[in-house]
């Protein structure tokens, strides 16, 4: 057989169906897939973190929050959305309790259900293997959207978009944390650890997964928290404000990228 993929001989023998509501890859059968791919080929990779974020918020928060924005940007661009990846990469460093990787370097101990370090060369291989196939089987561009905002997952996926650049400097894999979409300047265009906006997300995204009472009584009540307001200010009202304009924003950048994408293979 041949060793490539065959686009003609490939509608010949699968049919289109109907696009349905559903933008999940894992739920749509291939003649769905097929259809969605012959309007808008693109494929959202949201990625996470199985990570400490309080003691009031699950631990997949990231992956929870990447998710569902690719989802909500997916319905109104066209495209799917891939199944979360929950590994990602941290810096390493010293907030006065030793060296520590992440947040374990704010708490000064290892911290429970922060499981997510992969090595740097492992993490890029994989995801140049994952976007490799996705492009290879009818996607023309693949957009990965990032919940763990460490700096460090920043410059490894520049440099992953970098190397997966061709010759001609076409990006056909493209990077962005999530609050990064909102325009320059606004002022939700900024992240936190477990603090009042990931909690506020949280409650809006996994309302029934967040205690707010988890930290009450404890001498530390922030422990490995990183916040710009209040934690005690947190709601679901302000998370849909975040989460509402980040769908927009990554709706924006994903059709922007795909007429970038396409004019560059005209």
């Amino acid at each position: 057989m041949k060793k490539y993929y065959q686009p003609d001989t490939v509608r010949k023998a699968v049919p289109f169906e109907p696009i349905p509501a559903e933008v999940r890859i894992q739920y749509l059968r291939p003649g769905e897939l097929l259809h969605i791919q012959s309007s808008f080929p693109v494929a959202y990779q949201p990625i996470g973190t199985i990570e400490w974020h309080g003691r009031q918020n699950p631990l997949g928060c990231d992956a929870i929050k990447a998710e569902s924005l690719c989802v909500e940007a997916a319905k109104k661009t066209g495209g799917v959305v891939m199944p979360p990846v929950f590994f990602g990469t941290d810096a390493f460093r010293d907030l006065g309790h030793g060296m520590g990787c992440g947040m374990d370097a704010a708490a000064g101990f290892q911290l429970p259900g922060s499981l997510y370090k992969m090595p740097n060369g492992l993490l890029k291989d994989f995801f140049k293997a994952a976007c490799g196939n996705y492009l290879e089987r009818g996607f023309k561009l693949v957009i990965i959207v990032s919940g763990h905002n460490a700096i460090a997952q920043q410059h490894l996926f520049d440099e992953l978009c970098y190397e997966m650049k061709s010759a001609e400097g076409a990006e056909p894999v493209c990077f962005t944390m999530e609050y990064a979409v909102l325009e320059p300047g606004d002022p939700r265009r900024h992240s936190d650890h477990a603090g009042f906006y990931e909690t506020s997300m949280m409650m809006l995204l996994a309302e029934e997964r967040v205690n707010p009472r988890a930290n009450d009584g404890h001498q530390m009540p922030e422990l490995a928290v990183n916040t710009q307001r209040p934690l005690a200010e947190a709601c679901a009202a302000e998370g849909a404000k975040y989460f509402r304009l980040q769908v927009e924003g990554l709706a924006k950048f994903a059709q922007g990228r795909f007429e970038a994408i396409s004019s560059n293979r005209n």
